[in-house]
């Protein structure tokens, strides 16, 4: 190996050491495995005793001996008594309704598991798939900063952390990382092994199994099932789609630029997979664990809307919306509007204004209205109209004032704005002052 390499291998560990990855995924991670534990817990909550209680449809003796058959453990297996059923039960609530709300810390996470477990343990008919990746992933998620971010912090975990040793701090990140790895590679085996397990299928290679997958009573959708196995086309695409995806999904995950557009294609498969199928809890387990991949990509998309709006600073009280006053149409829509929107800043006709602030702006000032301040153009066309309602008191200006200023909304705004101005001596109350000059008299 040569010296850069190992330079490099060195400097990577050195990261890999000091800098925690995917905080914000792996918070979603947990905030998403939370309300799925919850949504099961409220979704039985009116049958839990028929469905759950120790004289319910699976009875309690029988239960138990299953359990201890298999080896495994259910903290309902402890009693039959119908109080300790209920208390076990809603302790399981209020775990998963903390574990979403960040709140315990790791010890609440680790509780929530073993709740879930028991819970699921004592009613496998119900199970969708889901539960398989969350007992995997909940212990891995144990080894991660998945508090740090979406939480509600108490400050019992800083206190505690204090009292920790320096050196067991220390491993806090690469630990951190470790589980982050795992969870990471955890996914792509699922992905890669179910790939896999549907390339040797009969159905999935002649590219029909979509449409048996979707005839089955409890995965079809009224209106929409029906669509999709009745177009052959739909079949043979949704079919050899899904195994070429599943298969290859690792590789997207490994090339960093690949990487979030790999996770959001996955989120869309499998919410189109809880919508349609119904398979609701394994969908949102997956792509609870996917937004370990999307994490970076979110977090440089917060970042630049941190930016965005740091640097958008309010509009001064003093600034003007000079129109054009000799054109009918815009003082009756300049009127229109401050009459509805009741804005703070003041629309005067650039005419009127001192001929130092208006002639560098005179060409604009034909064309399109201009948010001036002391003779500076802070805005133009439709963007000064948003600015311009942007502190109305009317709820729904100041709405129409943040969707023109969103980005890909503010083209289409200006796209707009530009062919009502080319128009608008067609326009209602128009005359013939808001013909707009022609390029020969411009001066």
């Amino acid at each position: 190996m040569s010296q850069t390499r190992k330079v490099r291998l060195i400097d990577r560990l050195d990261t890999a050491g000091s800098r925690p990855f995917s905080v914000l995924g792996v918070s979603g991670t947990r905030l998403l495995l939370g309300f799925v534990g919850f949504m099961y817990y409220a979704s039985q909550y009116g049958d839990r005793r028929f469905l759950f209680g120790p004289a319910g449809v699976y009875p309690w003796a029988e239960f138990t001996a299953k359990v201890h058959e298999g080896g495994t453990f259910s903290l309902y297996t402890l009693s039959d008594s119908t109080l300790w059923f209920e208390i076990v039960f809603h302790a399981g609530i209020l775990a998963a309704l903390a574990v979403t709300c960040g709140v315990g810390g790791r010890l609440g996470l680790a509780v929530h598991w073993v709740l879930l477990w028991s819970i699921y343990q004592r009613q496998p008919v119900l199970l969708d798939g889901g539960d398989n990746l969350a007992y995997l992933v909940i212990p891995m998620l144990l080894l991660t900063r998945c508090y740090d971010r979406l939480s509600f912090p108490t400050g019992l975990a800083r206190t505690l952390a204090r009292r920790v040793p320096p050196v067991l701090r220390s491993l806090s990140t690469p630990l951190h990382n470790l589980g982050v790895l795992a969870i990471a590679v955890q996914m792509c085996l699922v992905y890669v092994v179910s790939g896999l397990y549907k390339v040797q299928g009969k159905m999935w290679q002649d590219g029909t199994a979509l449409f048996y997958v979707l005839r089955v009573s409890e995965f079809r959708l009224p209106g929409v099932s029906d669509l999709v196995y009745g177009n052959d086309f739909l079949v043979f695409i949704g079919t050899y789609s899904t195994t070429l995806f599943l298969v290859y999904f690792p590789l997207g995950v490994l090339v960093p630029r690949l990487r979030p557009w790999a996770a959001v294609v996955s989120i869309g498969f499998h919410v189109s997979i809880g919508v349609v199928m119904g398979l609701t809890g394994f969908a949102l387990t997956m792509v609870a664990c996917d937004l370990v991949f999307l994490s970076g990509a979110l977090e440089t998309a917060l970042e630049r809307a941190r930016i965005a709006l740091r640097r958008r600073e309010p509009v001064p009280a003093d600034a003007v919306l000079a129109f054009d006053g000799d054109c009918g149409f815009c003082q009756a829509s300049v009127d229109r509007i401050t009459s509805h929107a009741r804005p703070t800043l003041t629309a005067v006709p650039w005419q009127s204004l001192p001929a130092e602030t208006t002639d560098p702006h005179v060409e604009r000032l034909d064309r399109e209205v201009l948010l001036l301040l002391d003779g500076k153009v802070l805005a133009g066309g439709a963007q000064a109209l948003a600015e311009f309602v942007r502190d109305s008191p009317v709820r729904r200006y100041r709405l129409a004032s943040g969707l023109l200023r969103t980005p890909g909304l503010r083209a289409c705004a200006a796209v707009g704005y530009r062919w009502v101005a080319d128009n608008r001596q067609r326009m209602p109350g128009s005359s013939g002052a808001c013909t707009l000059p022609s390029s020969s008299t411009r001066t």
